[in-house]
């Protein structure tokens, strides 16, 4: 054959090459590779290679063909089983995401590992139950204890809860707390009310008997007064009896008294009369008199005039002054004079206002039969010598001087006049060793009076009762004023204003 065959049979090994006689070379021999090493057989003998490739291409044809069938078995086994795996695969992936799509509306993967959720399938465990069933049983014991049902949900509760005060802020166990404090509360006052209402009915069964005893002693009271009014109903009639008599004798004797109280009226008529006729003689008789006796009358000079003692030495580097009067003329510390040259100086002038001192001395120091005083004022020009004479009105060296004081003062120089500042004026004639009455009497030697009160407006009759009470107060001091005033006027009493009063007790007021 003059064609060439090389290349692989159909169980993969490889075919020796097939050439015809013909296009041998001598000594060229070809053989196919061998079966077992893949390589080229060195054997070159020809002789009996066409027999040996035979037999070796045969068996290596049979064993390749096993094991390509075996392969084909197996990987169509295995084709089989992958495609029976895959489908369980797939089926069991199907139920898998099922399972978990249905697990979903239970529980989510988030929640799977949340710390309650946890502990929830623990105690499951632990009571060897699911968690489903763990929580449906407990829902039902927490609605059995809440709402009193089993079979209610939480709407069914959040609804039964929209009836009570407080349940949407506050949870429901305060609730319950809060409402067993108040019953706790209404209890106690409850019970508190219950004593309250126990001890009321002692007190009313104990107030019952003792209105009965008080009924009972005032019908006993009311029987004796019965009896009582009984009798002094006789006693009036009996008294009335001897009244009509003695009202018929008692006006006989008015009768009897008219008529000489008439005849004593006419008698005196025409005495009055004759005294009257007396009297126009006697006045024409007094003006004749008072005419003989006129510019003759002799009055003693008044007691604030009066000399209290004199100088009898002058220290003027100390300015101080030496006095005739001590303890035993009953001086004080303190005690302010009036210095005037003579007693003439102390004269008042025709307005009556006493002209004021050349200077004002106050005593610092007393000794038995004189004293030192320091000079607190001092004309210029007129100084203190020795022999000036010193008054103080209220001062005496041998006596004591009453006073009464009234009105309204104004002795802090405040421009006020008020009641109250007259008991600095009593507490300074006081402490000057003179002595304040009340009442203007024959003895009183001094009045002293302040501003006379002014009176306001007189009231209308609808103003308030505190505004009439007012204005009569002030009434009663004016007319009280103008009495003392009027009293001192007639017995010749001095009458003294602050200004006068201060200028005498060398302004120590």
């Amino acid at each position: 054959m003059g064609s060439r065959l090389a290349g692989r049979n159909e169980f993969g090994s490889w075919s020796g090459e097939v050439r015809s006689e013909a296009s041998r070379t001598e000594g060229e021999c070809i053989a196919p590779p061998d079966a077992v090493s893949g390589g080229v057989s060195t054997d070159r003998s020809c002789g009996g290679l066409e027999f040996s490739g035979m037999a070796s291409r045969t068996s290596s044809s049979i064993g390749v063909g096993i094991t390509v069938t075996l392969l084909g078995i197996a990987t169509l086994a295995l084709f089989v089983t992958t495609i029976v795996f895959y489908s369980q695969k797939s089926n069991l992936q199907k139920s898998l995401n099922e399972a978990q799509e249905g697990t979903r509306d239970f529980i989510t993967e988030a929640e799977r590992g949340n710390d309650a959720v946890q502990q929830i399938v623990s105690v499951a465990r632990q009571q060897r139950k699911s968690a489903i069933g763990y929580l449906l049983e407990s829902q039902r014991e927490i609605m059995a204890r809440v709402t009193g049902s089993q079979r209610d949900s939480a709407a069914d509760l959040m609804r039964k809860l929209e009836g009570v005060r407080d349940s949407g802020s506050t949870n429901l166990l305060a609730i319950v707390r809060d409402r067993e404090t108040q019953i706790a509360g209404m209890q106690q006052r409850l019970t508190d009310a219950e004593s309250a209402r126990d001890r009321a009915l002692t007190d009313r069964a104990s107030e019952a008997r003792r209105v009965s005893d008080i009924e009972a002693q005032a019908r006993q009271t009311i029987a004796a007064a019965t009896a009582e009014i009984d009798k002094y109903k006789d006693d009036v009639d009996r008294l009335r009896d001897q009244i009509n008599v003695h009202k018929s004798e008692s006006d006989a004797r008015v009768d009897r008294i008219r008529a000489e109280a008439q005849n004593r009226e006419e008698a005196l008529n025409n005495e009055l009369r004759r005294l009257q006729s007396e009297r126009v003689l006697d006045r024409s008789r007094i003006a004749e008199l008072e005419k003989y006796a006129k510019g003759q009358r002799y009055t003693g000079q008044s007691e604030d005039l009066l000399v209290d003692g004199e100088i009898i030495g002058v220290d003027p580097i100390e300015r101080t002054v030496f006095i005739n009067r001590g303890r035993n003329d009953r001086l004080t510390l303190g005690l302010p004079f009036e210095v005037y040259t003579d007693a003439s100086a102390m004269r008042p002038d025709a307005d009556g206002v006493v002209p004021r001192g050349k200077a004002s001395i106050e005593v610092i120091k007393i000794d038995q039969d004189t004293a030192t005083a320091r000079i607190i004022r001092e004309s210029r020009g007129n100084s203190i010598i020795r022999g000036d004479k010193i008054a103080n009105a209220v001062y005496d060296p041998r006596k004591t001087y009453k006073f009464v004081v009234f009105g309204n003062f104004d002795s802090n120089r405040d421009g006020r006049y008020t009641p109250q500042e007259a008991a600095d004026v009593r507490a300074k004639i006081l402490a000057w060793r003179g002595e304040v009455v009340e009442e203007l009497t024959g003895d009183v030697d001094f009045l002293v009076l302040g501003e006379r009160p002014v009176l306001p407006p007189e009231p209308s009759r609808n103003a308030p009762i505190e505004v009439v009470q007012q204005y009569i107060r002030l009434r009663q001091i004016r007319d009280r004023y103008d009495e003392l005033m009027q009293r001192a006027t007639e017995a010749a009493i001095p009458v003294l204003n602050l200004n006068r009063l201060q200028t005498l007790t060398g302004g120590g007021l």
